[in-house]
């Protein structure tokens, strides 16, 4: 009889060892996996902790990539989860509460023969194409969500502009991709619509660009002088 008590405690902490480490790791590569087919674009996280007793995870390090620009479009640092732990194997995933922290939007754009070009219109038309096939295999709906610590960095490799601007921290209710949820996808349209207008409005306007120490005005309108200058001598030679 002890014996038989013995084999099954080792087998019920083999068991919860083996769903705590490698439960996690599948579903963080599962994780990714739809993250990237949904935004079309790469998706990495560093490290995913699942406390399966408690409905609590934790997420560390995600970094989603840009396709045409060098480095990332968004990176959070952490991610606190409230949930179904169970959903998680279901195909509708229960999401009670979800924090986020840390949150750093980097917007590239470039000047290229009078056209301006960036890391973000790309990714409103991907999410907006309906021809594009982002069918995930797993339903989910946030009942509460937040987002604090939001910076956003403007940055034009080809202007030598690096600017950071700090962003109110954002709060989203019932999101996600079911029947009854606002669909994730225009929730995260309208963010990154709302981040292309703040950068016109203030990131790249005069009178903001004049209270930053060591910025020229001009210096846009002078780097594309040149560049323009510089197409027309090649002509011309």
């Amino acid at each position: 009889m002890k014996k038989f008590l013995y084999i099954i405690i080792i087998f019920s902490i083999s068991f919860y060892l083996s769903i705590e480490f490698i439960g996690d790791r599948l579903i963080k590569n599962k994780l990714e996996k739809n993250i990237s087919n949904a935004l079309n674009r790469e998706v990495l996280i560093d490290k995913l902790n699942i406390k399966y007793l408690s409905g609590e995870a934790d997420i560390f390090g995600i970094h989603l990539l840009n396709k045409k620009f060098e480095g990332e479009l968004a990176q959070i640092d952490t991610v606190k989860l409230n949930l179904d732990t169970l959903s998680l194997y279901s195909n509708n995933i229960i999401i009670n509460n979800v924090l986020i922290e840390n949150v750093k939007l980097n917007y590239y754009f470039n000047f290229t023969d009078q056209i301006v070009s960036d890391n973000v219109r790309s990714l409103e038309k991907d999410l907006k194409d309906k021809n594009y096939n982002s069918q995930s295999d797993k339903y989910f709906n946030i009942s509460n969500l937040d987002a604090t610590n939001i910076s956003l960095s403007v940055i034009s490799p080809n202007l030598d502009i690096s600017k950071t601007l700090k962003l109110n921290n954002l709060n989203f209710s019932n999101i996600g991709n079911t029947s009854e949820s606002k669909n994730y996808k225009d929730v995260l349209r309208d963010v990154f619509n709302d981040t292309v207008e703040l950068v016109k409005e203030k990131a790249l306007n005069g009178d903001f660009l004049n209270k930053l120490e060591s910025f020229d005005p001009k210096q846009i309108e002078n780097k594309i002088k040149d560049k323009l200058k510089n197409k027309l001598k090649k002509l011309v030679e």
